[in-house]
């Protein structure tokens, strides 16, 4: 029986995101979801898998109408997703992570753990998995820890399974590793398979549909044998016609602006793989490319929570090894996390609180901290970037704009030279992305070099001077102009060269 969405449709706040979507999971087959960012991937996905429920249309198992109202619901129905962030417990067994939430139990009442213990290495056996039962997940590697997952789906009678980007953080021979593992557990379990990628080629090697999204609708749809990678990056990349440049550049000519303030030669981590570019104070350099292509790495590990392990990197024409975040907080970094739940602030703590962490010593008198002087200078800061709601309270329960505005708030109570922006308006309302863009450029009109990440190409044209493109760990240093790109352009360049 097939898995089957009829004529989807979802808004939020007014604003319609999928336009009467058609999709189709076969038993035994990989299906390909694709399309840049923001097409509507995820929100489908979603929908599919219980999160979301739809505005319209019909979910359907073969003849059967079915309505999820929750992941748990999903599952009930056989169907699972796993996502790019893994959802097992690393200082927990396999076997424990296997059977959690559904212990087995003895008469007596105590857990079977022999039981347990065996059926996981059974598991393991018949997926041809090569680690044990007894290994602690944080010991395994990181595809060993993406293959639980899926079998621990299996193992709770999946039938249908989404993976979401399950490649992004391997290199080709695990990617690789992995691909082929699904595609023989889908043969050979009739299991249907949603996968959802960027790495076009990887994804070209295993499936037997794909479809393209933009705008929320499907712009294309072919089976294995009809399939034409070329089509594919035309369906993407969209119409090079269809954007008007923005209105509001700068005019900014980078050789009026001096020597560069960032510097980066060559460099190599464990992710990135020879990234070279310079940037300038005064400039707004926007940094483009695909899940995984390094563009967060690079903003790690320029503020110290990466390793270097070759390369040069030059910060105010002097020499810059970046070791810790308070390392790079003394050199002159900013830096704001995409994660803002996840990295970003403490929830418990007030916004004040959150907005004055890293300079708390500015306020600091005969040994103490006056807060009462740090809370005046953060209520100035935050009145000023229109920041609302109650900034005495803790700070998870502003609205995700508001958020944000409190951890650019930080950045700017550094008066740092050099501010690393990632993903700087996600998860925002309209009207905060507008304050936040003006911040933006406030920021580099005072001199300090921003570096922007963003996955919006047309946020990224919009809001940048300048931009580059990363494409797996890779940086060549070539910038372009915002006002001479389009979002196509942008894709373009990212999607014909992702693969290594």
């Amino acid at each position: 029986m097939n898995y089957v969405a009829k004529q989807i449709k979802i808004g939020f706040s007014g604003v319609q995101v999928l336009h009467g979507v058609d999709f189709s999971v076969k038993p035994g087959e990989i299906h390909a979801l694709l399309g840049h960012n923001g097409a509507g991937k995820s929100t489908l996905l979603k929908i599919l898998a219980g999160v979301n429920m739809p505005d319209n249309g019909e979910l359907m198992i073969g003849a059967t109408p079915v309505r999820l109202a929750s992941p748990r619901d999903a599952l009930s129905h056989g169907i699972a997703c796993v996502y790019q962030e893994l959802r097992l417990i690393p200082g927990m067994s396999v076997w424990q992570n296997l059977f959690l939430g559904r212990e087995r139990r003895k008469r007596n009442g105590f857990t079977d753990d022999v039981s347990m213990i065996a059926h996981t290495e059974k598991v393991l056996s018949d997926y041809h998995l090569d680690f044990s039962a007894t290994d602690l997940v944080r010991d395994l590697s990181h595809p060993d820890k993406q293959m639980l997952e899926v079998v621990s789906n299996l193992d709770r009678d999946a039938r249908f399974l989404f993976l979401d980007e399950p490649t992004t953080a391997l290199e080709g021979a695990q990617a690789d590793a992995l691909l082929q593992a699904v595609q023989r557990i889908a043969r050979e379990k009739q299991i249907g398979v949603v996968l959802v990628s960027h790495k076009l080629d990887e994804v070209l090697g295993v499936c037997d549909e794909a479809t393209v999204m933009c705008s929320g609708r499907v712009i294309y749809n072919e089976v294995k044998k009809t399939l034409s990678k070329s089509a594919i990056i035309d369906a993407i990349v969209g119409n090079a016609n269809a954007y008007q440049a923005p209105s509001n550049s700068r005019g900014l000519i980078r050789g009026a602006l001096g020597k560069p303030w960032l510097s980066v030669n060559n460099l190599h981590t464990d992710r990135l793989k020879g990234v070279n570019l310079e940037a300038y104070r005064g400039e707004i350099l926007g940094v483009y490319g695909l899940a995984g292509a390094g563009r967060t790495r690079l903003c790690q590990t320029l503020f110290g929570l990466e390793t270097v392990t070759g390369g040069e990197i030059r910060v105010g024409h002097r020499e810059y090894h970046p070791s810790s975040p308070v390392k790079a907080i003394s050199r002159g970094i900013a830096y704001l996390t995409e994660e803002r739940k996840k990295d970003g602030f403490i929830p418990q703590m007030s916004s004040y609180a959150n907005a004055t962490l890293p300079v708390l010593k500015k306020f600091r008198s005969g040994g103490f901290v006056s807060h009462g002087a740090a809370r005046q200078a953060a209520s100035e800061l935050l009145g000023k970037m229109n920041t609302r709601g109650s900034l005495d309270g803790p700070i998870k329960a502003l609205s995700g704009g508001n958020q944000q505005k409190v951890l650019l708030a930080r950045v700017i109570a550094q008066n740092a030279d050099l501010v690393l922006l990632d993903e700087p308006t996600k998860g925002v309302d309209i009207g905060a992305k507008a304050d936040i863009y003006r911040i933006i450029h406030q920021l580099a009109d005072k001199g300090c070099c921003v570096i922007v990440v963003s996955s919006e190409e047309e946020e990224l044209l919009d809001v940048a001077d300048n931009i580059t493109v990363f494409r797996h760990g890779k940086c060549d240093g070539v910038i372009v102009p915002a006002k001479e790109l389009k979002p196509a352009d942008l894709r373009k360049a990212a999607w014909e060269h992702a693969e290594p």
